[in-house]
This record gives structure tokens, sequence and C-alpha cells, in this order.
């Protein structure tokens, strides 16, 4: 009997492994780039905001151009009374990332557009990697939950980015609400931080014991 009761717990523990492993996948898949928008960046107008040339969309955009605006984040101004040397920065790692190269965007299917009709986005490399990420990993925005859009930034901050950069960020103005790199940059959690096949190795460790 009691060889019978710890078969069937070892049974159920492979079943609830399995299950969780499978959802896990699920996930992963979906966190993939997206395919809303497609195109060719043609212009940086500041660390966060730039121009695409579409090659493929919804049918939300009717436009051939449109101004994107990264999603839940924000970066030190370049112009107007609030233009600084860090904005400078921030708009030179943009140019020098997005210029004339090819970007994924997911469009936010709450609003679509902000106030100044851009359009808001999470916005992926053809590599994959997360720009809007990388735009904070580097010092060069801070990451900010806005309530215009359907967007959580703790969800798409984590995803895991198929190529891990270390970062030499410049130290921006602390007035100018940019975290400096050394200190104020949000420390990664680090259950969060571990890669897909660390989760699931402990999932079935767990199931199993």
């Amino acid at each position: 009997m009691n060889r019978a009761c710890k078969g069937m717990n070892e049974f159920m523990r492979f079943i609830k492994a399995f299950f969780m492993i499978h959802i896990l996948l699920l996930i992963a898949s979906a966190s993939a780039a997206p395919d809303e928008a497609a195109g060719r960046v043609i212009h940086v107008t500041d660390g966060d905001t730039f121009d695409v040339r579409l090659s493929s969309h919804d049918d939300r955009i009717s436009d051939e151009v449109i101004r994107v605006r990264l999603a839940d984040l924000d970066s030190p101004e370049m112009y107007g009374e609030r233009a600084c040397e860090a904005g400078r920065i921030a708009g030179e790692y943009t140019r020098s990332n997005l210029m004339d190269n090819l970007v994924s965007l997911d469009i936010d299917d709450k609003n679509g557009q902000d106030d100044y009709g851009r359009w808001m986005a999470v916005c992926y490399l053809e590599d994959g990697r997360n720009f809007n990420r990388m735009l904070i990993d580097s010092g060069h925005a801070a990451k900010k939950d806005f309530r215009n859009n359907e967007f959580d930034p703790e969800s798409w901050y984590w995803e895991e980015q198929p190529i891990e950069e270390e970062y030499s960020p410049v130290q921006s103005d602390r007035e100018d609400g940019i975290p400096q790199a050394d200190s104020d940059v949000m420390p990664q959690n680090e259950a969060e931080n571990k890669s897909w096949l660390q989760l699931i190795l402990e999932i079935i460790a767990a199931a199993s014991s």
C-alpha cells in the first residue's frame, strides 16, 4: 500500500511539473518579437522617439511612415527648457542602435497613439533584443508605468534577451529624473532574471522533492 501511494505521489509530481513547463514554454513563445508593425528606422528625434518607414502593419495604421514613442520609459530631453547633455547622449545611443535598422513593434492595444499622435510601442531589434529594455539598462532612460497604454513594464522588461550585454552607461543628472548607472538603476530581481532553463530545472526539482 505504501509503495502504491509513493508511486502515485511521484506520478502526480511528474504531471504537475509537465504542465508547469508547458505553461512556461507558452509564455516564452508569446514574448517573441511581435509583427503588429515592422519597418526601417529613418529618423531619430530623441532617446525615446523615432520615425519608422513601415514594410508591414496591422489594420489600425494607414500611414507609410509613423512616429513611435517607446512605451513606459522616459529619456532626458534634447530640446526645449529641459534640454540637457544627458538628453543628447540618449539620442545618440538610440540613433546608433536604430538608425537605418529594421525593427518590429508591439503597438499599444489600448489607445494606440498618445496625445501627440505618436504610436506607443515596445521595440524589438532584428536579432530579437528588446530596445526599450536596452535603453533603460544602458542608463539612458527611466522605467515608468504610464497609464495611457496597455503595457506593464514589469512584464516586457523581464523578457529574456537573446543577447545579454554588459553596459557602462554615462551617468546623467539626477535632476532630469534619469537614474545614475552605479546606484539608482533598479536591481534585477534574482528570480525574475533567471533563464527559462533555470526555471524549468527548479520546477522539476521542486516537484520531485
